[in-house]
């Protein structure tokens, strides 16, 4: 694998130089790389999840309409289980989603005119919402 980073020399802070190794792709490359990695990595995995656990939720419906055995059982409520399927393809989705939304718009909009400030805040916020799941 090739790495495409090159080593970088900031200004003097505390009398030190700042070194940071910075990508060298093309703009049109780095997007290519994004996209590719948001649908691999997050749209796959979603669209997957989201199947997976609506079969979950169709199967256990089914199973409370036509028990095995007539006795009572002591099983949660129906709306409980189904409600958590719900609950964690949200938050799946909604962590990881706004993280790669932000990705995504900066690499293809150039409209964007935010002050370093508003993106730092962002960039901020997005990250830790996508490390808290």
């Amino acid at each position: 694998m090739m790495l495409m980073v090159t080593l970088t020399e900031g200004g003097k802070a505390e009398g030190k130089v700042k070194r940071m190794c910075a990508p060298t792709w093309s703009v049109d490359a780095y997007r290519t790389y994004l996209t590719v990695l948001f649908s691999t990595s997050i749209m796959a995995p979603g669209i997957i999840i989201g199947f997976l656990y609506t079969r979950l939720a169709r199967t256990y419906l089914e199973s409370q309409r036509n028990p095995p055995h007539k006795e009572k059982s002591k099983r949660s409520p129906r709306q409980k289980v189904l409600i958590m399927i719900f609950s964690i393809v949200l938050v799946f989705w909604a962590c990881f989603l706004p993280f790669w939304i932000w990705q995504l718009v900066r690499l293809y909009s150039s409209s964007l005119h935010l002050t370093t400030q508003t993106q730092k805040c962002i960039n901020y916020l997005v990250t830790c919402l996508t490390y808290s799941n």
